[in-house]
């Protein structure tokens, strides 16, 4: 008897190739890692073309196309409503040759467009969903199944009626070269006009007040005695423009802000001494994982997705209490011994590099075949 047909597979995201959400970089590497052992096509928004990887024309939020055929204000929509439908549309072509098995997508108004498209062409694929921003239950995208990637917010599924069996839990992955460093801690703090004995606090994350609460970490630090300095390393294209003036009113000569390639963040987690996330909800936290295996420790609100994510007591604290966070970090500065408490590096290098977490994605695809 001949092995079962391997399922072929295309992989769409709009932003890879364009921007370093969390989004993009799992997609990304989910097609790398996947696709020695599966016919896999990826369809994203930049980059470079390969036989594999297909370069759409679509109207991407961010770009010049869209100021200038402002679709989504006709939709009566988002700028992001308007991306998903014009890739779907030029994904189109592709996928109605019965070429893929499988469709996998995580921005959820692509999903909702495939999957009407599918439906009104009589398109065959089968349509995967990674529920990637902890959005309500209810609104979920219509798909043949789930891809959940936290505990909390399976059970939150679950717990709102959606069947288990319609859904399968597999976090996302890391990749430990990615953040290997060629220079030892003081010479990247050389490097970077940083004193071998300053406390270094570091956040990697979109700069914005609503969800990474930005500004909730810039007024902790600010009460902090001392000398510390904030790190802020993250993007605007989520976030609030004010921000990095912000911080520089409150905090002067005490705050650096950034927004690095994903290749230089290994150098900023080796030179820092911890990285608190003000946040108190993720739909995972890709950056906390990573931060966590390169050996820094991490800070999370105390919640039930961060419990899940990184099982360590000591690394949770009520980040909607006003100087909860400032009397943390004081007492990680001055001791050591308590920066070690939070070290999660073997856990989260464990449970979240991708060569364990492989053979749970190929069940996944798997399981989606009749």
């Amino acid at each position: 008897m001949s092995p079962p047909a391997l399922p072929r597979i295309a992989i769409a995201c709009p932003g890879v190739g364009l921007v370093q959400r969390g989004f993009e970089r799992l997609f990304r590497d989910l097609f790398d890692e996947m696709r020695g052992e599966f016919p896999m096509t990826l369809f994203k928004g930049g980059g470079d073309r390969t036989a594999e990887e297909v370069v759409l024309p679509f109207l991407a939020r961010g770009g010049r196309a869209i100021r200038y055929l402002p679709l989504h204000r006709l939709m009566g929509r988002t700028p992001m409503h308007a991306e998903c439908l014009t890739f779907a549309l030029a994904m189109l072509p592709h996928i109605a040759t019965g070429r893929h098995d499988i469709v996998h997508v995580i921005d959820p108004p692509l999903a909702r467009v495939l999957f009407h498209l599918r439906r009104a062409l009589r398109l065959k694929f089968r349509m995967l969903y990674t529920e990637g921003t902890a959005m309500p239950p209810a609104d979920y995208p219509p798909c043949d199944h789930l891809h959940q990637i936290s505990r909390a917010t399976l059970a939150d599924a679950v717990a709102k009626g959606h069947p288990s069996d319609h859904m399968s839990l597999v976090p996302c992955g890391y990749r430990p070269e990615r953040f290997a460093t060629s220079l030892d801690r003081r010479a990247l703090r050389a490097r970077h006009g940083i004193a071998p004995d300053r406390f270094v606090i570091l956040s990697v994350a979109a700069l914005n007040r609503g969800h990474k609460r930005t500004h909730h970490l810039i007024d902790e630090v600010a009460r902090m005695k001392g000398d510390p300095l904030l790190w802020l390393d993250g993007s605007l294209d989520h976030g609030d423009p004010d921000l990095p003036d912000y911080a520089r009113t409150r905090l002067g000569e005490r705050v650096r802000v950034t927004h690095v390639p994903s290749g230089e963040v290994g150098a900023l987690f080796a030179l820092a001494d911890v990285m608190p996330h003000a946040a108190t909800f993720e739909a995972f936290g890709l950056a906390l994982v990573e931060a966590a295996a390169a050996g820094l420790p991490v800070i999370t609100h105390d919640a039930p997705h961060f419990r899940w994510l990184l099982p360590n007591p000591a690394c949770w604290i009520d980040m909607r209490r006003p100087g909860a966070l400032t009397a943390l970090l004081e007492r990680l500065a001055a001791d050591p011994d308590e920066r070690a408490r939070r070290v999660m590096r073997d856990h989260a290098q464990a449970r979240y590099r991708w060569s364990a977490l492989r053979p749970a994605y190929a069940d996944l695809y798997r399981s989606l075949m009749p």
